[in-house]
């Protein structure tokens, strides 16, 4: 299941399998990628709200099936996270066809289950309505989606190093909350022998120690090679110190490399990481050696 790369008047599919989302941002980030020279396709129904959500269940999950299994449409991305994804998964029928998907938060259980039943690579990156009002994101995204040697060209640099070292391995991770909900479930992640990278927003310091004493106690770090942190925004700090202080306590035993302050996850201009990819840590750097193509 490997992608290929997108080029001038490929077709993008937008799906919402999560929450709903500001209209007039998700249109201006539709205008954006028509004139970055894609064509763009979504649902009338994209637009449905009931509660929280998207619209109802068997809604969001119609739209994820058709978006991923259309042969036409080479890539598809997400309108926004927020809670629902896990719920919709259990209903997707449908084999994907070769595409490049993009998602992040909540999306990463969507990722997860791209990668542990058909081996399908994905970025974890940007969304529609809180990105893609912003030219610059529209921008990278272009260049991650046509350009084979995109995971050569983009830096992912470290604030600082909290563990030196180096390591090498398969890329995996996501929003620490939502893998933590995986375990114990089908979407469950293995994480032996990867590069585990890990952001999230919102949760105090104390919560995501909670969150790395489970993920431990389930044995998901045991065999973990190196680790590459994200934002952990709490209003506006993107990398506050009382979380990097967890980080730096929970693994001060542990051998492995750890970096600290990449910029991926909750923030207004993330980096692409790929799911599914291969990368190596080297210094206050993780190098991709492998992208999703």
């Amino acid at each position: 299941m490997k992608p290929l790369p997108l080029k001038k008047g490929s077709l993008i599919s937008i799906a919402a399998p999560a929450g709903p989302f500001d209209r007039s941002r998700f249109r201006r980030g539709i205008a954006l990628l028509k004139k970055a020279g894609f064509r763009v396709a979504f649902d009338r129904g994209i637009f449905s709200e009931k509660a929280y959500l998207a619209g109802d269940d068997n809604r969001r999950a119609r739209e994820l099936d058709r978006a991923l299994s259309d042969s036409q449409s080479c890539a598809v991305l997400m309108a926004r996270g927020g809670y629902g994804c896990q719920r919709v998964i259990p209903l997707l029928a449908k084999k994907p066809s070769p595409k490049i998907v993009v998602g992040s938060s909540d999306l990463t259980a969507v990722l997860i289950h791209l990668w542990k039943k058909y081996r399908l690579p994905s970025y974890y990156g940007p969304m529609v309505a809180p990105h893609f009002i912003n030219q610059k994101n529209v921008s990278r995204l272009r260049r991650a989606l046509t350009d084979p040697d995109f995971h050569r060209k983009q830096r992912l640099i470290a604030r600082k190093i909290l563990k030196p070292g180096r390591a090498s391995g398969r890329l995996v991770g996501g929003c620490l909350s939502l893998l933590t909900a995986t375990i114990g479930t089908p979407l469950e992640l293995d994480t032996d022998n990867a590069i585990l990278f890990l952001e999230d927003t919102n949760e105090e310091a104390y919560a995501v120690d909670r969150m790395l004493t489970q993920m431990e106690q389930a044995g998901k770090l045991k065999k973990v090679r190196g680790l590459v942190l994200g934002t952990f925004r709490q209003k506006k700090t993107l990398f506050p110190r009382a979380i990097e202080a967890v980080f730096s306590e929970r693994f001060k035993n542990r051998s492995i490399p750890i970096l600290w302050g990449v910029r991926f996850g909750h923030c207004l201009e993330p980096l692409f990481l790929p799911f599914g990819g291969e990368g190596h840590i080297r210094g206050n750097e993780l190098v991709i050696t492998k992208g999703i193509f």
